[in-house]
């Protein structure tokens, strides 16, 4: 029951001190059979945790063998100023929901965050773990120049079977921000918005019964979203709130004013100013109004690339298609926003410079987007080359081996298996599915043995996650664990109680996932 204790208060991070609290202490003596066992929080540190961690430890281990993985890794400074690195293993295989589940493997705390510690820390890990250098097929990181050196100057050599993907969402996010970057009067307003409601208990209760007041019946009243660097889409979804609640902010603010008189914050008072511009205002509704209608895309794709969902087949397309959306509104006509601008008494001047920033937004994202179209994505081929285990791709692709030199092993290929599965299997299977989506997974499996060797590299690299989230959830839970109650806590202890926190929720099918991927066919239809 020690052990089991453990487990449980780890598993939904109750601190284990929590067991020397008197109230728990009688509940488990008298409602809990062999509670009484227990001992207190001192006791279950220093002889149960590591029992509970290398049980785990060995669980993780068999779940692992023999079986090709993604190595994933993310660094990130603590309260106490160390340099942690967060090492993760993903099996390139799929649960029951079609998700590609990444365990924590391990934490390490490095003296100095470099390429050489990263790359042998990641070399250590891997063998404590006893996986197979050829079963090492990702190493998924952010854009990190050192995480990037790791990877050419050490650990390719080591892996010849994996690829280097730099985090897709996170390149989203870059996109995101460039995009947003010249909005600079909606910045400001967002900004003052958050902090109207800084420490501000009693503005928050009267903000919110305002709008119910004042929405329509059956909607209910929420606070905006607090726009957050953590959360890549906040920005964009506060952004849509605002659009549907902007034409309620002036009176509201006036309330604000009259209620705080003399002790009004200056966030109010900028809101106020603003609001009381009729230029400012309605320029800043039109603003609100153009970029909730045009991040949808954006927050479409970041969604898709947070997700568990392996797309390494439709990552390249889903990048080229918003590279020609971006690059084919940099030259906006007045025609095309008309609409946003319909009913404002807002000058042509004022016009024109709203739609020169949306112009320079959709410059600033081509660019950046470009940027790891060519080379700041060190698996950009690799993404291109990769829709081949597609059939829905095959007709747009080349029958050349030799065409597909960024895909590991792929010049082992006979002819005479991609000339057949270029010339009948694989457009027979497009004709015979469902508007044409094949399942790539029930494919490959029945091409074993007609196709031994392009099946085998295909059911290896159509699983392959091109994102790092699951390591920068890693971070948060990191953090979540090192709290004001434990910052006394050992290094062994606490690596334990990471490990067991993320491992065990996503054991229990309890992890945070938004579904982010239930619509992908209807988001590419759009």
């Amino acid at each position: 029951i020690c052990l089991d204790w453990v487990a449980t208060c780890t598993a939904v991070n109750i601190p284990l001190s929590k067991s020397d609290h008197p109230v728990l202490r009688k509940f488990l003596k008298e409602k809990v059979v062999n509670g009484g066992a227990i001992p207190g929080s001192h006791q279950l540190q220093e002889k149960y945790l590591g029992d509970v961690y290398l049980q785990e430890k060995e669980t993780l281990k068999t779940n692992l063998t023999k079986k090709p993985v993604a190595v994933i890794c993310d660094e990130t400074p603590d309260v106490e100023g160390r340099c942690v690195l967060n090492i993760l293993i993903a099996p390139l295989e799929k649960d029951e929901s079609g998700r590609i589940l990444a365990y924590l493997a391990d934490t390490v705390f490095l003296e100095q965050c470099n390429h050489s510690t990263v790359s042998m820390a990641v070399v250590k890990c891997l063998q404590e773990y006893s996986i197979d250098n050829d079963d090492v097929i990702v190493f998924n990181t952010d854009n990190a120049a050192y995480m990037k050196k790791a990877y050419t100057a050490a650990l390719k050599s080591l892996f010849p079977n994996s690829v280097h993907v730099t985090c897709m969402a996170h390149i989203m996010n870059l996109v995101g921000s460039a995009f947003r970057r010249p909005f600079d009067q909606l910045n400001s307003f967002m900004l003052s918005f958050s902090q109207m409601f800084y420490h501000a208990g009693s503005r928050k209760r009267r903000y919110l019964q305002f709008m119910t007041k004042n929405l329509p019946p059956g909607r209910k009243a929420t606070m905006a979203p607090n726009p957050c660097a953590t959360r890549w889409n906040s920005w964009f979804t506060a952004v849509q709130y605002h659009s549907e609640h902007f034409g309620l902010y002036k009176e509201f603010i006036e309330k604000e004013i009259d209620t705080c008189g003399k002790t009004t914050p200056q966030s109010v008072e900028r809101l106020h100013e603003m609001l009381q511009d009729p230029n400012m205002a309605e320029s800043l509704q039109v603003q609100i109004s153009i970029m909730a209608n045009k991040c949808r895309v954006l927050i479409g794709l970041l969604d898709i690339f947070q997700s568990r969902r392996p797309i390494v087949t439709k990552a390249f397309d889903y990048l080229e298609d918003l590279h020609m959306k971006l690059e084919a509104n940099k030259d906006l006509s007045y025609e095309t926003c008309a609409e946003y601008f319909e009913g404002l008494d807002l000058s042509f001047a004022i016009k024109m410079q709203i739609l020169n920033r949306v112009e320079q937004a959709y410059i600033n994202a081509e660019d950046k987007l470009s940027k790891y179209i060519s080379d700041g994505q060190p698996a950009i081929s690799f993404l291109k080359e990769v829709r081949v285990f597609d059939p829905r791709h095959i007709a747009f692709m080349s029958d050349s081996v030799s065409s597909y030199e960024s895909i590991p092993g792929f010049s082992d290929v006979p002819k005479n298996e991609l000339d057949a599965y270029f010339t009948r299997l694989g457009p027979a299977a497009v004709h015979a599915a469902a508007c044409g989506v094949v399942d790539l997974d029930i494919f490959w499996d029945g091409l074993k043995e007609r196709l031994p060797i392009l099946s085998g590299l295909a059911i290896r690299y159509k699983s392959v996650i091109v994102n790092s989230a699951d390591a920068e959830r890693s971070n948060s839970i990191y953090k979540l664990v090192l709290s004001s109650r434990r910052r006394s806590v050992t290094n062994d202890n606490l690596k334990a109680l990471v490990f067991l926190y993320h491992n065990q929720r996503l054991a229990s099918g309890a992890f945070e996932d938004k579904d982010f991927e239930e619509d992908f066919e209807s988001f590419d239809e759009a």
